[in-house]
């Protein structure tokens, strides 16, 4: 059975509609360990060698967070920072990594809605393009990348009965990582 870390970086999860919505929606999974950056780390002294165990311990990693500014949340940029080491998570002569070929899913929470993300909205770029940090950090890094996961309209025009099929599909995609 593959062991999923869900790595969660959101600066106050108690207080989210949508990424609580997600993240409750597969913490009873056996299988899957949630690991609250925010809670762990409140005044932001990562413990990189806990970290580096924990990624080690599972195969599946995925990042969940908020888009804040087109970007992950500081303490997520940080641990990135502090984790993602040189000769442990990448290498420059392209021997093996610590993590090669664990699966990553990057999965996004963005407040707005999803016409907003494309070449003609009013960001102009689709969220993997304003995103592209992560997929070049997870192929440098040797993951196996997955689809991203993108739930858009969390602030503006999610409806409840939307955020009950998202959190739905969430569960099923992390519980089909057991197999």
């Amino acid at each position: 059975m593959s062991k999923v870390l869900l790595v969660v970086g959101h600066p106050d999860l108690s207080q989210s509609k949508a990424n609580k919505a997600l993240v409750d929606a597969v913490r009873e999974l056996a299988h899957v360990t949630v690991h609250d950056l925010y809670a762990t780390y409140p005044d932001f002294q990562i413990d990189v060698a806990a970290e580096q165990a924990l990624l080690a311990d599972h195969d599946v990693i995925v990042f969940q967070h908020p888009v804040f500014w087109y970007n992950t949340t500081p303490l997520f940029k940080q641990w990135q920072d502090k984790v993602f080491t040189l000769g442990w998570a990448f290498t420059m002569d392209g021997s093996a990594s610590q993590l090669v070929g664990k699966k990553a899913v990057v999965a996004v929470t963005a407040g707005v809605l999803a016409d907003h993300y494309t070449p003609e909205g009013s960001n102009q770029a689709t969220i993997e393009t304003l995103l592209s940090n992560w997929h070049a950090t997870l192929r440098l890094c040797q993951f196996d990348i997955q689809p991203m996961v993108k739930l858009y309209g969390t602030a503006f025009g999610l409806s409840d009965e939307d955020l009950t099929t998202a959190a739905k599909q969430y569960n099923e995609l992390l519980a089909s990582f057991a197999a």
